[in-house]
């Protein structure tokens, strides 16, 4: 009788140790954002993954135009996140272009705590015009 019920409290121990709950998977969320200064647009998509308290920013895809012959313009995206009064930038790259598409790839580190107020702007300009995109981070 004592084995029988031993061996009872070890099925019931070894099932219990099964059911632990599954890890949390990563939401994987994509935002796009525009602007236009009059002819001249522009159009930002950011890719970002949520977990363990933090987005994580994965990249982000720009277009915008037009850009007409010789014309030069840049791409400026700025990433920063607000705790209580400070302001903390985590990432900032500026790019020239003609094509009207650029891609950005974020280095690995680069997230932004999930209980602050995030944000990714990208400045626009054409030489002529400008404007500017922003996707909260949320």
């Amino acid at each position: 009788m004592k084995t029988a019920v031993q061996a009872g409290l070890v099925a019931l121990l070894a099932g219990a140790t099964v059911l632990v709950a599954p890890a949390q998977a990563a939401t994987t969320v994509q935002r796009t954002a525009v602007c236009q200064n009059g002819d001249f647009q522009g159009s930002f998509t950011l890719r970002y993954e949520i977990s363990g308290g933090y987005y994580h920013l994965i990249g982000g895809t720009t277009t915008s135009g037009p850009y007409i012959g010789d014309s030069a313009g840049t791409v400026a995206l700025r990433i920063s996140y607000r705790s209580g009064t400070t302001v903390r930038t985590v990432y900032t790259r500026s790019v020239p272009t003609t094509t009207g598409s650029t891609s950005f790839a974020m280095p690995s580190g680069t997230d932004v705590p999930t209980r602050s107020f995030g944000t990714a702007s990208t400045t626009f300009d054409n030489g002529v015009a400008s404007c500017v995109a922003t996707v909260p981070l949320t």
